[in-house]
Parts: structure tokens; C-alpha cells; sequence
């Protein structure tokens, strides 16, 4: 640019032109031009532009002249401008300002003083390497940032899988076996950190929840065991009376039938009892007892005293209920047993020709007597009853009978009286009884 300025000051028009010529030549210079003020183009490294005068509002002039009158002070910025060639190439336009110097305006040159801008110097060069240049920078730029990612994310990946991921997997694992009843698992992280505390806490976990669930596990099966050998028919039915679960001594006793049903399984019938304590308990959720008699699998009648108890859920609503049965086949055949010998003993006393008493032992008062007192005596049953039995001695020997009576087994020719008066010879034969 100082051979150019040197040539200029000379008024030099061939150095200039070779000037231009030779930097032209340089690799990505797409034109030099210099202008004169009127747009006309003065010097060219294209020998076809010297003298053609362009629009003043073309773009490379354009910067100055878009006011009245022409900017003569521009940053660099300004006077920069990037367009596309017409081969579809990016270019980089810089104008400069050529400005009138003192050395312009001697007598050599024609340049008056008062001209400050003579013309413009416009360099454009092609981006074309640059860009080239650009694109390979950012294709660097992408691998290296990829490269870095991969990196980056293989190191974050290692350090996650083997701190995190690992150890997680081994917490999910454990949690799973213990879930599966593993409660004996042990979770191996040995970490100082949170996942580590964590997986301690859950070998923690795990052992008292194995305890609790071995005591439970013994209770169960203690309950169970005593469900099963309790000498008793018990029972579970939900609200249809469908037996639920039944214990060994029922199977033993009825044979229920998968599913069946408590009316069946006890009475063979078909349809539910009239009288159920277990619709009882499902109405009112309490306890209620009867008594019941069924047939056994043998064909057999059996007797059972019957009690119903509620069973409840979290909420409290009773969603089945208990029977427990007592077998009183023993007592009621004993108790009809009882009631036939005292049907006989009821027959022999009332039947018997001879009058019979029934007598306190403390008091002597008639407690029973039979239907041939009113033969022999005169007196109904009625007006015995409550008597004392010395009434039927005479008077001056009451006292004399009365320790005999309590002591004596047999007492022969006594004296009672009547009703009616008349003395009557007895002979007492005398027998304890509970």
C-alpha cells in the first residue's frame, strides 16, 4: 500500500496500474479497485472495469452515500461488507477512503485543499479458503466435542455402573428375596456413603423382620396345631354358610365336600337352619349359642352345645364367622338314660301297694309320698306334702320316735293315726338317700 501511495503521490499512472496488477495476483484477491469521487472506476486489476463509472448507490459506495453529504469518517466495521458472489461464493468487500493530503494539493497536482475524500480504494478477497477453513475447524471442533462427550460420558458411565448402578441392583435384589421371604439375605455394598448405610439398614431390616416373622411362624403353626387337635368341631364360614375351613375332628366326623355347606355337612340339608346362631352373628356381630343334634357319617345322631363368634377385617365390617361345637353326645344319652331309670323309679314309687315317704333327714317334713298314703291314710298327696311325719304318731310318743327315726333302720308295730282318726300298726323300714 505504500508503493501504491508513493505512485499516487508521483501522479504515476503505470506504477499504480502495476501495483494493482501484481497484487491481484495474490491468492483469494477477487478485485482491487480505486475510485474517484464520482464512482468512476480509475484502477482495476481487471483491465475490462478501469473507466466504467458505477451507480453511486451500489453497495461498495453506498456506505458513504447514503447521506448528503458523504460520510468521511467510517470504522472499519462499517466500511466491511460479506456478500455472495454471482458463482455463489462468499467474498469480503473492504473501502477505504482515499484522503487528500498536503502533498496532494502542490502544483503538481490538480487536488484542491478544500477536497477532503478524493475517492475509495476497494479490496475484495474470497472467503472460499477461509470458509473451507471454517467448516474444517467446526467439523474438528464437533469431533473433539464429541470425542470429549464420549469420554466424558464413559467415565460418568463407569463411575455410575460401578457406584451406583451396581450397588442398586444388589439393594433391588435384596429387597426382592426378602420380599420372597429371604429374610437371612445380605446385601454386599460395602460403601461409605448413603447406598452403603442404605444397604445396611436393610440387612438390619431383614433380620428383625426374619425374627418377627419366625415368632409368627410358631405362633401360627401353634394355632394351628391346637386349630387341628382341639376336641372340638370348629369351623369357618363365610356369609352364604360356605365352610371356609374346618379343622381335623370335623373332617373326621362329617366328611364335608369341597365348597360345601354347614347346613349340609352337619344336617344333610338343604337349605339353611331355622334356627342359626351364625346368621345370628352376621346380623348383629355378636356372640350367640345354641344347641343342635345332626347325623354323623356313619349314620349316627350326635349332639352339640354351639357357639358363634364374629370374624372382622381391618375396617371392622364381620366378613365370616366362627362355630366352635362341643360334642354332648355323652351327656344327652346320659341324660335320657337319667330319665328312663327315673321314669322306672317314678313307676315302682307310685305303683308300690305300700305307703312311701320321702323325708328330710333334719326335719322329718314329707317332701314325697306316693298314691298309697290317701289308701291307707286318707290323706291326697297335697295334704301330706309339707307335713312333718310325726303327725301320724300320737301325741305322747312323737318325742320317743323321733331320734328313732333319725337313727333306726327298722322300726316294727308303731302306732299312726289316720285320717279319719283311726290307729293304724305300721312297720318303717328306713333307707338313707342322697
Amino acid at each position: 500500500m505504500l508503493g501504491t501511495n508513493y505512485a499516487m503521490m508521483l501522479n504515476s499512472r503505470d506504477d499504480i496500474t502495476q501495483i494493482i496488477q501484481n497484487i491481484g495476483r495474490q491468492k483469494d484477491i477477487q478485485s482491487i479497485r480505486i475510485y474517484n469521487k464520482e464512482g468512476q472506476i480509475k484502477f482495476s486489476n481487471h483491465a475490462d472495469d478501469v473507466d466504467r463509472t458505477t451507480n453511486i448507490k451500489d453497495e461498495a459506495c453506498y456506505i458513504c452515500h447514503r447521506t448528503e453529504p458523504p460520510i468521511a469518517q467510517l470504522s472499519l466495521a462499517e466500511r466491511t461488507r460479506i456478500y455472495t458472489s454471482p458463482e455463489g461464493y462468499p467474498l469480503l468487500g473492504i473501502i477505504s477512503p482515499i484522503v487528500n493530503e498536503p502533498g496532494c494539493a502542490a502544483d503538481c497536482h490538480i487536488h484542491p485543499e478544500d477536497k477532503i475524500i478524493l475517492g475509495a480504494l476497494d479490496v475484495v478477497v474470497s472467503l472460499v479458503d477461509t470458509e473451507q477453513k471454517i467448516i474444517l475447524f467446526e467439523k474438528w471442533m464437533i469431533i473433539f466435542g464429541v470425542f470429549l462427550f464420549i469420554i466424558t460420558s464413559t467415565i460418568i458411565f463407569t463411575y455410575v455402573f460401578h457406584f451406583v448402578h451396581q450397588p442398586i441392583q444388589k439393594l433391588i435384589e435384596g429387597t426382592r428375596r426378602i420380599a420372597e421371604g429371604a429374610y437371612g439375605t445380605k446385601v454386599d455394598v460395602r460403601h461409605a456413603d448413603e447406598i452403603g448405610e442404605l444397604a445396611e439398614t436393610m440387612n438390619m431390616m431383614g433380620h428383625e423382620i426374619g425374627k418377627k416373622q419366625a415368632e409368627l411362624n410358631r405362633q401360627r403353626d401353634e394355632y394351628q396345631h391346637l386349630f387341628e387337635v382341639v376336641p372340638c368341631l370348629i369351623t369357618v364360614q363365610d356369609k352364604e354358610y360356605r365352610l371356609l375351613q374346618y379343622n381335623k375332628e370335623f373332617q373326621d366326623t362329617f366328611d364335608p365336600k369341597p365348597n360345601d355347606y354347614c347346613y349340609h355337612a352337619y344336617k344333610g340339608r338343604e337349605n339353611k337352619c331355622d334356627v342359626c346362631p351364625v346368621e345370628k352373628t352376621f346380623l348383629d356381630g355378636a356372640s350367640h349359642y345354641s344347641e343342635e343334634s345332626g347325623i354323623n357319617k356313619d349314620g349316627s345322631t350326635t349332639h352339640w352345645i354351639v357357639r358363634s363368634s364374629p370374624l372382622r377385617n381391618d375396617d371392622g365390617e364381620v366378613v365370616a364367622a366362627m362355630e366352635v361345637s362341643l360334642d354332648i353326645t355323652p351327656r344327652k344319652r346320659l341324660e335320657e338314660e337319667l330319665k328312663k331309670s327315673e321314669q322306672k323309679y317314678y313307676a315302682f314309687f307310685s305303683n308300690i301297694p305300700n305307703p312311701v315317704f320321702v323325708l328330710d333327714m333334719e326335719s322329718l317334713q314329707i317332701l314325697d309320698c306316693n298314691e298309697s298314703v290317701t289308701v291307707v291314710y286318707g290323706y291326697t298327696k297335697e295334704e301330706v306334702i309339707r307335713r312333718s311325719f310325726l303327725d301320724f304318731f300320737r301325741d305322747d310318743e312323737r318325742d320317743v320316735y323321733r331320734p328313732k327315726l333319725s337313727g333306726a333302720h327298722v322300726l316294727d308295730q308303731v302306732t299312726h293315726i289316720s285320717k279319719a282318726g283311726r290307729q293304724i300298726f305300721v312297720n318303717i323300714r328306713i333307707s338313707p338317700s342322697e
